[in-house]
């Protein structure tokens, strides 16, 4: 065999492992979470998860193929949830995408055109949303769960149920909501809260949330859910990392 074929098979297979490993990482950051059961709360409580609506996903620094179509409703429905939450003192938690790293950089560059890296202006909450609480987490996988420190705020302020809303509605809302499942959360989706790239999906996510006994509801649902909480405890002041 010439030199110069065997260089070209080295250089081939070498691409096509970089290529198979990182596939194997995207697939393991997009798979939801496992952790521990949570406990009966003597005193349960809810709160709310506004996933990844950042700059980079819907606001002046996305890139093609986002931002998404419907973001300004999406925000200002999801700034309605939020202001409920927070005067009938349901806590709000904001969850940020940020891939860090050399393999989570590399991801960003090869697969997602440099989007979501950390320390980036578009990891930031797009400037439209309404913050109302300091609850800002990173996360470095699909699931929000994948950050031990959202865990431990849950945990200290015994929630046992969540409302998710924000994106992607097949990507990250969903396997959050696995997370949580599988940690023995209620969960609930807000339907008119979340966005979808592939609208073509639509019939396809809902149907696969109601199998996984994931309750959908309206954000009137939860206007008057809200109305009735009874989440008036103290939190716990355990620091969220923004």
């Amino acid at each position: 065999m010439k030199k110069r074929t065997r260089i070209i098979i080295t250089a081939i297979a070498l691409v096509l492992l970089v290529t198979g490993f990182l596939i194997s990482q995207i697939i393991i950051l997009s798979q939801p979470t496992k952790g521990n059961k949570i406990t009966h709360y003597q005193n349960p409580q809810k709160a709310v998860f506004v996933i990844d609506i950042q700059e980079d996903f819907t606001g002046t620094t996305a890139k093609p193929p986002f931002p998404y179509k419907d973001s300004r409703q999406l925000i200002e429905t999801v700034n309605k949830i939020t202001e409920a939450a927070s005067k009938q003192g349901i806590p709000v938690i904001y969850i940020r995408q940020e891939l860090d790293g050399f393999i989570g950089n590399l991801i960003s560059n090869i697969f997602a055109g440099g989007i979501s890296k950390k320390g980036n202006p578009g990891t930031e909450i797009d400037k439209r949303v309404n913050i109302v609480s300091s609850n800002i987490f990173p996360k470095l996988k699909s699931d929000a769960f994948s950050n031990q420190k959202l865990e431990e705020y849950l945990t200290a302020n015994q929630i046992n149920e969540l409302y998710l809303t924000g994106l992607d509605a097949a990507g990250c809302v969903h396997n959050t909501a696995l997370g949580a499942l599988n940690r023995g959360y209620a969960v609930n989706i807000i339907q008119d809260a979340i966005v979808l790239r592939k609208v073509e999906k639509w019939e396809e996510i809902l149907k696969q949330y109601k199998e996984e006994n994931i309750a959908l509801i309206t954000t009137l649902d939860f206007v008057k859910i809200s109305g009735s909480s009874q989440n008036r405890v103290g939190l716990a002041s355990l620091p969220a990392p923004r």
